[in-house]
Order: C-alpha cells, then structure tokens, then sequence
C-alpha cells in the first residue's frame, strides 16, 4: 500500500481545484488500499455504528447507507486516515502546512437504489469549521458513472459568495450523526446568515453542472462551499465512495446553530472560533500532516479516549 503520493499534484488538478472547486485525480490509491478498504467497508456495514444511518426515502427499494468517524473504532479506516496519500493529497491542495482530519464517512448506494438521491447542498454549514483552507476528498472505490451515483457539482458556485443553510438527505430525525447547537436568541454571526439552497434539480440548464466518472483509486478534491448533489444508484452496481472532512492552517472550529450540522463524536474541547490543535493524538480531531514519528493504526488506538 502506498502510503505517500506516487506523484505530486498537477498544475492543472490544483487550478480546477481553485477555479471550478473540484478536481479529479487520477490512480492515486494503490490497488492494495482499494481492496483493504472494500472489505473494510463491508465490515463497517455488517457492524454498524449508533451513528449510520439509511437515507434512502423509507419505504422505497434499495440502500444508502451513511456513518461517519469511522476512524475512531476501524483499524482501517484509521490506517487510511493517517498512513495513506490522503493527508498528502489534502496540505498540496491547500497549499497548508498543516491539515487536521475533521471526519472521515463512507457513502454507500447499494445497487437497485434509484430513489437514493443526494439531495443538492453547500457542506460549509453542515461542518463544524470556518476558514478558506477547508475541503472534501471523495475516494472511489468502484467505478462510478452518472447512473449508478456520480457526484454533480455546480462549477465554480464556491465563488458566489453565497452561504446556503444545510440541507439533509433524508429523514433528519433519522439521522443520529446530525445534532449542533440549538438555535441562539440575539444577533447571528455573519458567518450564520445563510439562505435558502436553490432549486438546482427544477433549473439545471441555469447552472454549470459538471460529473466525472471514476475508477477505483481515483479521487475528488472539492471546495466545501461547492454546491453538490447525486442520483441515486439504479444499476446492478455497488456504488462505494469513502470521504473526508480536512482542514488546514487558517481553518478555525465553528459551533453551528443548527441541528443539521454534522455532530462531533466527542466534545473537542474548543470553543467556537479556536484554531485546529496541532496534536496527532487529539481524539476528535488530530493532525494528520505533518506525518507525527510511528503514527500508525496501532500507534493511535491507545490515544483515541
């Protein structure tokens, strides 16, 4: 398994990445780490967490699995997190010196799930930080196209200067990963003034909407405040997508007044607006780069609390 990247990231990734606010990047996991993490993922189904939750409509055909903070309790997952490119990948693509894993997720569309719809979003609001150093990466696990799930993003809408309020797919109430502050009395923060998403599905030829189809080993590098969205999966495919939440320097933790933001595992022990710690064993959310001496799976389990 290749844990550093076999090659920097292209001019050309890095200009999509801050132009249209999501690149493709080609082969970058090994083979190794694509079937370690297949299995992974079925181990993950098979056991779930108190916080995976189904977000295919109920009562229709198929599954859609969600969960999140999978390093906490995988050895896998934990591995992936801090021994493979992906901390590489995400410091190049925000040219950060540092980069802190916020939450790791897995997104499973099983196949025969045609009503399993991702429902258009922003992830700034949903996420509990600020700051222009924040970002997705979308690993590919199978090889994905627009009818068994791809991703479609709204080119360049991280430059609008728009802030949208988050939006869940699914039953929210369902949903035990979702839970951030009670909604405060008082002036907002600026950064809390959002508006409402637009209908991107009712008016698709007024926007710019782009999708890549991937390999397995290919990954996504997004801008947070992207607009996304995805269809279901009505192929006899498994559409398996492993993501990440990561940060880097000037990235600075967010209490959101809203119960859909994505909740912590833990209490992280900041308050809103406190930077990022810069402890790779911090137990909900440590620095993944620089790479701390024998940061490994084993090395980290004794740390998590």
């Amino acid at each position: 398994m290749n844990g550093n990247m076999p090659r920097s990231l292209s001019r050309e990734e890095i200009d999509a990445f801050e132009r249209d606010g999501v690149a493709l990047v080609k082969g970058i996991f090994d083979g190794d780490w694509i079937e370690r993490m297949r299995r992974a993922v079925d181990d993950v189904l098979a056991r779930p967490s108190e916080r995976m939750g189904d977000l295919n409509p109920q009562g229709k055909p198929g599954r859609f699995v969600y969960d999140n903070y999978l390093w906490t309790f995988n050895d896998d997952f934990r591995a992936l997190s801090f021994e493979s490119p992906v901390p590489e990948i995400a410091a190049a693509a925000m040219a950060s010196d540092r980069v802190n894993l916020l939450y790791d997720f897995i997104l499973v569309k099983e196949p025969g799930s045609p009503h399993g719809e991702t429902r258009w979003h922003q992830d700034t609001y949903g996420n509990p930080c600020e700051g222009r150093q924040t970002m997705g990466l979308w690993l590919s696990l199978d090889h994905v196209t627009l009818d068994s799930g791809a991703v479609e993003w709204v080119r360049g809408s991280h430059l609008w200067g728009r802030r949208f309020e988050a939006t869940t797919t699914g039953d929210p109430d369902r949903h035990s990963f979702l839970g951030g502050a009670a909604a405060e009395a008082g002036p907002k923060r600026p950064e809390d003034v959002v508006e409402p998403m637009p209908d991107i599905a009712g008016s698709r030829g007024d926007y710019d909407i782009i999708w890549f189809e991937t390999e397995p080993g290919d990954c996504l590098i997004a801008k947070l405040g992207l607009v996304h969205g995805a269809p279901g999966n009505g192929t006899d495919r498994r559409r398996r997508a492993i993501g990440y939440r990561l940060v880097g320097d000037d990235a600075r933790y967010a209490v959101r007044p809203t119960a859909r933001s994505i909740r912590p595992h833990a209490d992280p022990g900041l308050g809103h607006g406190d930077p990022f710690p810069a402890d790779p064993g911090h137990r909900v959310f440590p620095q993944t780069w620089p790479r701390a001496p024998g940061q490994a799976a084993g090395a980290q389990r004794g740390r998590l609390g």
